[in-house]
């Protein structure tokens, strides 16, 4: 399993790195630890010192690069971890996807950044494109202040192949053993209601219960307790309620790879829950579907 760690600072490296910690991984499993420097990230003491110039970034770079193989390496060793670490120059928000995509990464370590400042929300957008653009599984990562005493995974399914795949990385993760998985499918309010009063045929209600049925299958093998619940209301928004009001440490959704207008009219479920959740959001990839619009793209760029 190749996983890419995307840092910005070494508070970010610890939230990350304890993530990582607290885990087990599959045997084999490497990390490139990647640290990306924007011209806004070098300090003005760097700037005047250097004359204004590129060898301002480089030094900064360098500096970034050295602290974080001190910090990183040996600790991700200890848990046999086999890592190196990148360092690149750019925007964070489209490098960060092109490394993934260049080393063919399983799986984007981000943190999700939670304060008020300026540079905190730049930073939250970056976690945004990386979940709407990246070439693999995002997750993106909150420090966990719930407490419960278990640990608890909201599973949301739409009974798609993506989320599918999400619930077959659900049942592959090494959870700890006092682990409940909550499966939950959202059907739209106005078409929940009208079912209810009897007013239609219950084909979304029926929809929502055949999907966390397939997911119930996939996990049925996985060492969890499994709980289930149709919620009703738009999925992004019930699903971020719903986890915050249960405790949920994880919450764990497929993609559907939306392009174009269709995210623009649509917008990005798992996007909205990834940048809005009060836990850490895994958004995961069907690697099957990936294949299929990359041979897609390639056959009509030669078209």
């Amino acid at each position: 399993m190749k996983v890419l760690v995307a840092v910005d600072s070494v508070a970010t490296l610890d939230v990350l790195f304890n993530e990582m910690i607290a885990r087990s991984w599959p045997s084999g499993t490497e990390a490139q630890v990647l640290s990306v420097v924007d011209d806004g990230a070098v300090p003005l003491k760097a700037w005047r010192e250097e004359g204004y110039g590129v060898s301002a970034v480089r030094r900064e770079m360098q500096r970034r690069g050295e602290q974080i193989s001190a910090l990183a390496v040996e600790r991700l060793r200890q848990i046999g971890i086999a890592a190196r670490v990148v360092v690149m120059r750019g925007d964070p928000a489209y490098l960060i996807a092109f490394a993934a995509r260049k080393w063919q990464a399983d799986l984007i370590l981000i943190r999700a950044h939670n304060r008020k400042d300026f540079r905190s929300r730049l930073l939250g957008s970056v976690a945004k494109s990386v979940v709407e653009s990246a070439p693999c599984s995002v997750e993106v990562v909150r420090q966990a202040g719930m407490g419960t005493g278990e640990f608890r995974v909201l599973l949301a399914t739409d009974g798609s192949a993506a989320s599918l795949a999400a619930s077959r990385a659900v049942a592959q993760m090494n959870l700890p053993e006092n682990t409940e998985v909550r499966v939950v499918s959202a059907v739209n309010p106005i078409i929940y209601s009208l079912e209810e009063l009897g007013l239609t045929r219950g084909a979304g209600t029926d929809h929502a219960h055949r999907a966390i049925g397939n997911a119930v299958n996939a996990l049925r093998r996985a060492p969890v307790r499994i709980s289930a619940e149709v919620i009703a209301g738009r999925a992004a928004r019930r699903i971020i309620d719903r986890a915050k009001h249960w405790g949920a440490d994880l919450i764990v959704l497929g993609t559907n790879e939306r392009r174009g207008l269709s995210r623009l009219l649509h917008g990005s479920t798992s996007a909205a829950v990834a940048n809005r959740a009060h836990c850490s959001v895994m958004v995961v990839r069907d690697h099957d579907e990936l294949q299929s619009a990359s041979g897609l793209r390639a056959w009509e760029k030669a078209a």
